[in-house]
């Protein structure tokens, strides 16, 4: 039954597809995970504020221990603040994902968007998660946001240079995008296969189309007329 609840709680790509000529938006499973943490002490903390503002409404609960306006005042606090988790929670779910667009590969998070040319690419792999994070390095908040995600497998998408400065990119992603063990990202999506694929072919055109029209030495062209 756990596995069963697991599987309807992850995201599928599929689904999101919407228009099958859009392209597909792979969600960002580190993201996702990261938005579950944040959603239940945000709706906890909205409830708590609603409560804080009671006495304000119902004169029965007023308490001559606190005033009614300091815990009016508190509760707004607490309201405001769950509200803003649960926002960032809902952004990190539906607006974190990986898209391969015709002209580049598009990775969006909440607060942040990369935009890699495929030229980029030197090689793309499927890789054991757990092969590249050490699960005993796992300590606290990372511990509950990677652990089920250690089985997994990910993309590893080796690249030849960085869209921006790769320490720039780092303050501004999940650090579990990155690989430790090359120059390369890590994408940890519900359907590593598919992404792999759309990765592939849309770097394999984007080299044909930029090999078509490259530039061609004058003494090479003469080939085509001495034939």
């Amino acid at each position: 039954m756990a596995r069963r609840k697991k599987a309807q709680e992850t995201p599928d790509p599929n689904t999101q597809q919407g228009d099958s000529k859009k392209p597909i938006r792979h969600p960002l499973l580190v993201y996702y995970n990261l938005g579950k943490r944040y959603r239940g002490p945000g709706i906890f903390m909205v409830i708590i504020g609603l409560i804080f503002f009671l006495p304000v409404v119902v004169s029965d609960l007023e308490s001559p221990a606190v005033k009614k306006e300091t815990l009016a005042l508190v509760g707004l606090v607490l309201f405001l603040s769950g509200l803003g988790l649960w926002m960032i929670s809902q952004l990190a779910r539906r607006q974190a994902y990986i898209q391969c667009r015709s002209d580049l590969l598009e990775i969006r998070t909440p607060f942040y968007r990369t935009l890699i040319s495929y030229l980029r690419i030197n090689q793309v792999q499927s890789v054991q998660v757990s092969k590249v994070f050490d699960r005993d390095e796992l300590k606290g908040t990372n511990k509950p946001l990677m652990l089920p995600l250690m089985s997994m497998t990910a993309v590893e998408m080796h690249v030849r240079s960085w869209p921006a400065p790769k320490k720039r990119l780092q303050r501004m992603l999940n650090k579990y995008m990155f690989s430790p063990r090359a120059e390369a990202w890590i994408f940890i999506v519900p359907n590593y296969s598919l992404l792999m694929r759309e990765i592939e072919a849309a770097a394999q055109l984007k080299a044909a189309e930029d090999k078509s029209t490259s530039y061609e030495d004058p003494f090479e062209r003469l080939k085509y007329y001495t034939q």
